[in-house]
């Protein structure tokens, strides 16, 4: 409870400095790096008709990153296998929406969670960095330092990463990885210890994002998240993070269990919901929800 309690304070202190830096304009001044900002502010208040953004990356801090070859990419990660795919295009609207939101700036750091295990918040971060990458710098992060899975799933070596940086005050530059896909970076789990969780925790996290944001100033931020109701680390991040996608596993995910998750992190912070693993059975594939799909097959949209 203690240590609670002093995650309580770290957290109240931050937000009462974000409050008092929010202004209709960026809070720092543009330095001559960032030539995009203000066109992608005009961008989204322009009109129903937008192009794609575009984002310069600071060189002087990407040149010295150790390189990731992704060779073993599990075949779930569409976006990366078939980015014609259905499921793939079901993932650029949702990058669509994200970088286009209705009203305001895009959200920059993501964090992607469930209430449960294996309700596939992995599947949906991955995929939708992927997806992301094609158009914008991306750095996507294994939070879940419970469970990590990205050398599996992606394909890499032992390395370090996010639990050396927090542990070992590891450079950060030494932690994160350009990859042999334009634009997609990665910041895995790295070494681990029974105590790590403990460093989510702590002021090191905040120094963590304010970091991010200073040397990666163009880069979209995408948090690959422990389940709610089993980690309390979730909870937290979710109060530092600019927004939450929540992930529903049809057919699994029980209503109650989704409802008080999304009770601890607070419906403020939610982005929205991602419907994952829907199955359509006999009755349902004739839904005028499944219309769009069928017409997108009949006129060769998808290959």
């Amino acid at each position: 409870m203690a240590k609670l309690g002093k995650l309580t304070k770290v957290v109240e202190n931050y937000e009462k400095d974000q409050k008092g830096k929010l202004s209709p304009e960026p809070a720092e001044p543009l330095s001559p790096e960032e030539p995009e900002r203000k066109p992608r502010q005009s961008q989204i208040s322009s009109g129903p008709v937008q192009q794609e953004q575009k984002f310069s990356i600071p060189e002087s801090d990407i040149s010295s990153l150790p390189e990731l070859i992704l060779e073993n990419v599990a075949p779930q990660i569409v976006t990366y296998h078939k980015p014609d795919d259905v499921v793939s295009e079901n993932f650029k609207i949702l990058r669509s929406q994200i970088l286009h939101p209705r009203t305001g700036l895009p959200s920059r750091f993501i964090l992607v969670t469930s209430s449960v295990p294996e309700e596939g918040k992995t599947y949906v971060a991955t995929n939708l960095a992927f997806s992301f990458a094609r158009t914008v710098p991306t750095l996507l992060i294994e939070a879940d330092l419970r469970r990590p899975v990205f050398k599996k799933t992606l394909g890499i070596s032992d390395c370090p990463g996010l639990g050396n940086y927090l542990m070992e005050n590891l450079e950060i530059e030494k932690c994160i990885y350009k990859t042999n896909f334009s634009k997609l970076y990665l910041m895995p789990a790295g070494t681990l210890s029974i105590d790590i969780r403990d460093y989510l925790l702590s002021n090191q996290i905040i120094e963590l994002l304010d970091t991010l944001k200073k040397k990666f100033s163009d880069f979209f931020f995408i948090f690959d998240s422990p389940p709610v109701l089993v980690a309390s680390e979730s909870i937290s991040l979710s109060r530092l993070v600019d927004g939450v996608l929540f992930v529903v596993r049809y057919g699994f995910s029980d209503r109650e269990v989704v409802s008080e998750a999304l009770e601890k992190v607070g419906k403020s912070k939610i982005m929205g919901l991602v419907f994952n693993a829907y199955v359509p059975y006999a009755f349902g594939l004739f839904s005028p929800k499944l219309k769009y799909f069928r017409y997108a097959y009949k006129y060769k949209y998808y290959k």
